[in-house]
């Protein structure tokens, strides 16, 4: 999994985009980390499809354009999530598209829906290593309705799902009444993307974690991409403000702006302009076949994609240190 540094024999986690993404085969479940707009590594997504992975079962909490270009792209086979869009820059086209033709065997695409707290709790169980968790949610909704399931025809057939989507349970210890077990998550890879990582693999996150902590522990890998790699060092003298040990990171992928279009706190905000023109362009199965081959396909790497980009954009999206974000950018769609 490891190759050897050029500057010692102590083995690196240290890889370039392309060795990173082509280790996940086809079929593996993935969770992306972020959270809709923000921070979600769209330089591996793009990598993703330029390696033309295909089958891939997503679980994400929640999705954004990760997981709508993926499913567009004819990529993914399952999705679990609660949520999947781009917040108020628009309808994830590509998913409804895929959802509204309906069935495996129409479109090559399931769904399986659930909600941001049990989504998030069944990352939690994965991450402490058991199989499922007790939840008073869900009780009452269409979310649980065996009617509703569509994985049901599979439940119990793919080693990638579990046997039941729920399980009703009466508590044993205080007498409250039925509760929920629910499933855990339990991802083959985990990709993050963060401003900062150790060469060893400690990373520090500015801002909002959201699962990708706890999505780290769960998956049996972890893939960071990186706005820059620092010296586990550096990272050292201020322990606090670090978010997840290397000891959970299997590879790191240093790609400067790898979460664009999507904002990262602290370097850069969201693309606005690109993403408004991205959305547009998944209205519709035939434009967003031309914006891939023009934007991920007929780019070798992440530094064409740069390349193409421009200067002068990149700069323009930079965040303001002391706010975090870019208070200059135009942010109507």
């Amino acid at each position: 999994m490891v190759s050897e540094s050029k500057n010692s024999t102590k083995k690196t986690k240290i890889k370039t985009l392309q060795e990173a993404i082509s280790q996940i085969p086809d079929g593996a479940t993935i969770l992306f980390g972020g959270w809709t707009v923000t921070r979600k590594p769209m330089a591996a997504v793009f990598e993703i499809i330029r390696q033309g992975k295909k089958d891939l079962h997503l679980v994400s909490n929640p999705g954004g354009p990760e997981s709508d270009l993926l499913i567009g792209a004819g990529l993914v086979g399952i999705s679990e999530t609660n949520f999947i869009g781009h917040e108020v820059l628009g309808i994830p086209y590509c998913f409804r598209r895929a959802f509204e033709k309906g069935g495996l065997e129409k479109t090559g695409y399931l769904h399986d829906d659930w909600t941001v707290q049990t989504g998030a709790l069944r990352i939690l169980a994965g991450a402490m290593g058991i199989p499922f968790i007790p939840t008073k949610s869900l009780k009452g909704t269409e979310i649980i309705d065996p009617e509703h399931d569509l994985l049901a025809d599979l439940r119990g057939k793919s080693k990638k799902l579990p046997n039941k989507k729920v399980e009703f349970i009466q508590d044993p210890f205080w007498d409250e009444g039925e509760l929920l077990l629910i499933p855990a998550i339990k991802p083959d890879y985990c990709i993050i993307h963060v401003p900062m990582v150790g060469e060893e693999g400690t990373v520090r996150i500015h801002g909002g974690l959201f699962m990708d902590f706890y999505g780290a522990l769960a998956a049996k890998k972890t893939i960071v991409t990186t706005e820059q790699i620092t010296s586990e060092d550096y990272l050292k003298k201020q322990p606090d403000l670090n978010s997840i040990p290397a000891e959970f990171i299997s590879d790191i992928v240093e790609v400067p702006y790898g979460g664009h279009p999507t904002a990262v706190q602290g370097m850069y905000d969201l693309d606005f302009e690109f993403f408004n023109r991205m959305v547009d362009s998944t209205k519709k199965e035939d434009t967003y076949v031309q914006w891939l081959q023009e934007w991920i396909k007929d780019l070798p790497d992440h530094d064409a994609y740069l390349e193409k980009l421009g200067v002068k954009k990149i700069f323009s999206l930079r965040a303001d240190p002391g706010l975090g974000y870019n208070p200059r950018l135009k942010r109507k769609s």
